[in-house]
């Protein structure tokens, strides 16, 4: 057995050893991938603008009321059930209580004789908003049923107006056809799509997280077997520093992989255990191992670096710990970019962490392939050699 797999497979054993180190990498991401995408969801779903439920009770029963029930279900962010009735509930608050309903409208009998005129003992349409549902949503919503009226309004007009107007040989226009195209796009892609899931958020997001938390019990190793003289022995082997390195940063890839492996399966098939959104795996299965590769061989990088520059295993902790949550905490894994400002935004571009997120955002909600991730995997590379190669100047200074 040559020098650098004896040194590998000792590394295994001591790995296979520290129980605590493994179920902190592998129990802890699973902790916080199962308690944001659950805590989370609705919050993403108000934000992404989904299943927020709406019932509308008709007591009109025309084709206008219909109409107007199912200009607010073309939206997106609206589930709306349509029920017929012969009168109004006196209390609609008392539907929304115990209840999943995000708001209830009502349409009073003589909206469609009234629609364009109107009368002092009219009723108006009523809108009762749930406690559940925030201040943004109830004003998103208002102004949706405002927009609906009117643009019944308007076409009950034309319509009118095209009647008298078809005697003088006038063609017919189509009230659709007056509206303007709309193009959307999002901040944390650029791109037309949709903003992600709370699952799709944090499973990444905690999954690279966890991947560079890995520097923890790396550096606290590489620190113990300093003090214990364990590097000075392994280089009467003539195991130089590059495959020194070599044989820690071989078991702890694997180590990382796996996490990866688990942390999906965690999104896909555990999530929904517990009544959240499964994860869809989207992207080409290169592009993914590409990215998972890229993302640990960073984090190993910056691992090492913190591991050959700390005294003692107290400051390699407070290292890693401390980058870690400030490389999460900028680069969208506690916080969605997409909620941050611009200029935050901007601040987030320089972790690495957000780099491996948006790359598995772009597999996930894009169905991405390895060129559509060639910028991230180019700036994880790029990473992880400049922290290896700084790792190696500052060991071999420490050799002389």
């Amino acid at each position: 057995m040559t020098p650098l797999f004896a040194a590998i497979n000792k590394e295994l054993i001591l790995l296979s050893r520290d129980k605590h180190g493994l179920a902190l990498l592998f129990i802890l991401p699973i902790v916080f991938i199962l308690i944001m995408s659950l805590a989370l969801q609705g919050s993403f779903e108000s934000h992404g603008g989904k299943n927020i439920q709406v019932t509308v009770i008709d007591a009109d029963q025309t084709s206008t009321s219909t109409s107007l029930a199912d200009r607010l279900n073309a939206n997106a962010a609206f589930n709306v059930q349509h029920q017929t009735t012969a009168s109004l509930p006196e209390t609609p608050t008392l539907l929304l209580k115990n209840s999943q309903l995000g708001f209830v409208v009502t349409i009073p009998t003589g909206f469609e004789e009234n629609l364009l005129e109107t009368k002092d003992d009219q009723t108006p349409i009523g809108i009762a908003v749930s406690s559940k549902s925030d201040r943004r949503t109830s004003i998103i919503f208002t102004a949706s049923v405002k927009e609906a009226i009117g643009r019944l309004k308007t076409e009950t007009m034309i319509d009118s107006m095209m009647d008298e107007a078809e005697d003088f040989g006038v063609e017919e226009v189509d009230a659709s056809e007056l509206e303007a195209p709309v193009t959307v796009s999002y901040a944390h892609s650029g791109v037309e799509d949709t903003p992600p899931t709370s699952v799709q958020q944090n499973v990444p997001a905690w999954l690279v997280f966890s991947i560079f938390f890995v520097a923890i019990p790396f550096s606290n190793t590489f620190i113990k077997e300093r003090d214990l003289g364990m590097q000075r022995r392994l280089r009467t082997t003539h195991l130089g520093a590059f495959s020194q390195f070599a044989s820690k940063l071989i078991p702890y890839f694997i180590v990382n992989q796996i996490q990866v492996v688990l942390m999906l399966a965690v999104g896909v098939f555990v999530v929904p255990l517990f009544g959240g959104e499964a994860l869809s795996l989207q992207g080409h299965p290169l592009a993914l191992i590409s990215l998972s590769a890229s993302i640990s061989y960073a984090a190993l990088g910056m691992a090492l670096l913190i591991a050959v520059v700390s005294r003692t295993t107290e400051q390699a902790t407070m290292l890693s710990g401390l980058g870690n949550i400030l490389l999460a905490a900028i680069g969208g894994v506690m916080i969605p970019k997409f909620v941050m400002p611009e200029t935050m935004q901007m601040f987030a571009g320089l972790s690495p962490m957000s780099w491996g997120l948006d790359g598995f955002l772009e597999l996930f909600l894009h169905d991405g392939n390895v060129s559509d991730i060639s910028t991230f995997l180019l700036k994880l590379v790029g990473f992880g050699s400049a922290m290896l190669l700084l790792s190696l100047l500052v060991q071999s200074r420490q050799r002389t």
